[in-house]
């Protein structure tokens, strides 16, 4: 047994650091790398080292694989702008029902609650109630003429039979029917008739009529709602609406001329056709405010015309009374004031007539009336429209004294005047 001094020290095996080899050595180092080994002192050799593995060289940019990826995602690009090109429009058509859809949802949602909240039956029953109270109360006219039948409408204006309705449409009749709403037909006799507002008055043999109430135009505003009845193109207790469109206006007739002298008409959009001449306009509480008389053209454009209450009331009357029309005659020619006698005349505002002439020995004339004055009210009414004084003076009674305002040189006067009985010759003067 040797001595512990005898005995050899134990080594650690010194492993020699791994070379870097480049591409061109590598072959060769790894035949020498294989034989080298490690010795200990007990004897034991080290494993041998296994050969280093080449490195797989880069990619070069032009390489099979790069252009293959580039071929891949162009395709990719290809077919997504295809697919936009393709289900773009589909897309867009069902995003925009979509939002229409929901927009139609919420408006209906909308509607129904204000519906249910405010309903509009309420203005509907209105609008029927209106026509229940004045169809009983219009008729429909069938006149035998000598060059065929005539058709209108009229209006009962008394319980005992007594109808009014337009002069054109009995014109020249040789036989008039009536037709009531029940369908019962008279035969009618003509009372009289009046050429400046063509308006007639027949009679039938009744009782029991239901007579319409009248209403005062003059109360009447520029947009109030009114209804027409009457039997256009022969459909009978035919019911439109419609608002006033204006007051106090003048029709021609085919030559230009003024078509009657006391037609200062109410206009309104509501539908008139050939057949409803001589019907109702009634207001909002069923009373008539008007006698549809003539229309804009050869049909209905939007334009009808109707004769005020004030009017059809004083002409029926006459007629019932007397047979014929008496106006009040004053004796002048009016005009419009326009801006330049505003300032001529030293007038506060454009209201009134002009008076352009007086005729000698007339009422105008005894009342002191000259020309250049300015008749600001007739009878306490005021004389917003030239056209009113037309009607003011003819509804006045012969030989009644009224009181009159005019301004003179800027200073306002007050006269006396009393009319006369309108002379028939005098168709152009007051």
């Amino acid at each position: 047994m040797s001595s512990p001094d005898h005995q050899r020290p134990f080594e650690p095996a010194i492993t020699n650091p791994q070379p870097r080899l480049d591409s061109e050595s590598q072959s060769a180092s790894a035949g020498v790398f294989s034989e080298r080994c490690l010795s200990s002192t007990d004897g034991i050799p080290s494993p041998p080292l296994t050969p280093l593995q080449h490195a797989a060289p880069p990619r070069s940019p032009g390489s099979s694989g790069g252009f293959a990826s580039q071929v891949f995602w162009i395709f990719c690009c290809a077919a997504f702008v295809f697919g936009l090109w393709q289900l773009g429009p589909i897309v867009a058509e069902r995003y925009q029902y979509s939002i229409s859809r929901g927009k139609a949802l919420a408006e209906y949602e909308v509607a129904r609650q204000a519906l249910n909240d405010f309903p509009l039956t309420a203005v509907s029953q209105a609008y029927q109630m209106v026509a229940q109270k004045i169809r009983p109360s219009v008729v429909s006219i069938t006149c035998q003429k000598n060059f065929g039948v005539g058709q209108g409408s009229g209006l009962i204006i008394s319980e005992d039979g007594y109808i009014v309705t337009n002069r054109h449409v009995i014109e020249q009749a040789q036989d008039v029917v009536v037709i009531l709403h029940d369908r019962q037909e008279f035969k009618a006799a003509i009372i009289g008739e009046d050429v400046e507002t063509d308006l007639a008055l027949l009679k039938i043999n009744a009782r029991g009529l239901i007579a319409a109430d009248w209403g005062d135009s003059k109360d009447l505003a520029v947009g109030s709602i009114v209804w027409a009845v009457g039997s256009p193109f022969g459909y009978t207790q035919t019911v439109t609406s419609g608002i006033v469109s204006g007051k106090n206006r003048l029709t021609t007739d085919q030559r230009g001329q003024r078509d009657g002298q006391f037609k200062e008409l109410i206009q309104t959009d509501a539908a008139v056709n050939p057949g409803n001449s001589g019907g109702p306009l009634v207001d909002a509480s069923g009373r008539v405010v008007g006698i549809n008389t003539s229309i804009l053209g050869e049909t209905f454009q939007g334009v009808s015309f109707a004769v005020p209450s004030s009017v059809a009331q004083f002409v029926t009357q006459q007629l019932l009374a007397k047979g014929r029309v008496e106006r009040g005659y004053f004796g002048f020619l009016p005009s419009a004031v326009e801006a330049k006698h505003q300032n001529v005349l030293n007038l506060p505002d454009l209201y009134g007539a002009l008076v352009l002439e007086v005729v000698r020995d007339s009422p105008a004339a005894n009342a002191g009336l000259k020309s250049g004055d300015v008749i600001r009210s007739w009878n306490g009414e005021k004389i917003d429209d030239f056209n009113r004084v037309y009607n003011l003076i003819g509804v006045t009674p012969p030989e009644k004294t009224v009181s009159m305002e005019i301004m003179r040189d800027g200073n306002p006067l007050q006269l006396d005047v009393t009319v006369t009985q309108r002379p028939t010759e005098l168709l152009n003067r007051r």
